[in-house]
Formats: structure tokens, sequence, C-alpha cells
């Protein structure tokens, strides 16, 4: 997702709306059980604040993954407020890039790549856990049937390590 910023890069103030859908090629692999099955959507503005370029806006896509205790296929869409400064990119006197301290995006000359930003934040505000629904109770530990909608007639008879059996009136 390149996007030109000739139009705002010298005007203080000025702004780009953006409306794109594209595939992200950072996104195009799978992250463990989590594969991404459509493109991503970015609805948002760049506006130029003292040579310092502020994204926001929201980016959406879709996932598909398994339930964290059931292992039933789930699908889901992922909807994430963008909010990022982006700074221009220094060089310095044999034109190697200046390394900065801090974490932020950097763009040079009048092209932002809008790719790398988008996927981060989509990468890192994925849900840690995946669940089919709230109430979703797994799977039976003896036999292996989902306990949400079958029932089995396994009978759980205490059995535990042998190695924690010291353990088991701890908290009588």
């Amino acid at each position: 997702m390149k996007l030109d910023i000739t139009s705002i890069i010298k005007n203080n103030g000025e702004t780009i709306n953006v409306q794109t859908e594209e595939i992200l090629e950072d996104l195009k692999t799978s992250l463990g059980t989590i594969s991404f099955i459509s493109p991503v959507s970015f609805n948002g503005r760049v506006t130029n604040n003292n040579g310092m370029l502020i994204l926001k806006g929201l980016a959406k896509v879709s996932y598909s993954t398994v339930c964290d205790r059931c292992v039933t296929k789930i699908e889901r869409e992922l909807a994430v407020n963008i909010d990022e400064s982006i700074i221009e990119e220094r060089k310095d006197e044999d034109d190697s890039v200046e390394v900065f301290e801090d974490d932020r995006y950097t763009f040079s000359g009048h092209i932002l790549d809008l790719g790398r930003i988008l996927a981060d934040c989509i990468l890192t505000n994925i849900p840690m856990e995946q669940l089919c629904r709230e109430e979703c109770r797994g799977l039976c530990q003896i036999c292996g049937a989902k306990i949400n909608g079958e029932s089995c007639n396994c009978i759980d008879e205490g059995s535990t390590d042998s190695r924690f059996e010291v353990l088991k009136g701890f908290f009588d």
C-alpha cells in the first residue's frame, strides 16, 4: 500500500484522505493457527503536522483460526483503530540511514508505505485467546469429545499424576 504524499509534504496542516483495500504481503503467511482470509481495508487520513505525518483511521481484516478450547474452526473480523506518528528518515553525512532511539515509523521521499504500518497494528491487536463462544466448555479430558454439544459417558475417577497426590488436600 503505497501512498503519494507529495501534496501534503511541504504544506503544514494539509490532509490526504485514504480509502483502500489490499492484500498485504506481511499477512500472507499463517501465524500459528491464524490465517488472513480477506484483504485489509483501510479508511482514514494522513495529516502533515510540522513535518511529522499523523496517520489515523480504521483498518479491518477477516481471519480464520480455531477455538482454543474445542478446536472448532472459526472466522472473525478484526477492526483496529490506527493512530501513528511517522517521521522523515534522516541520513548521516556518509548517506547511511540514521537509526532513531524510539520505535517510530519513518518515510523518505514522497511515498509513504502504509502496508508495514497496518500489518504491525493488525498483528499486535489480534486477541491472545480465540474462542468459538465465551461459554465454550472445550473437550472431554478423557475421550476428547466436544463437551459443548455432545455428551460423553466418561467418568472422571479423579486420576491425577501420582507425583501430585501430596498436594491433594493442601487447600482443605
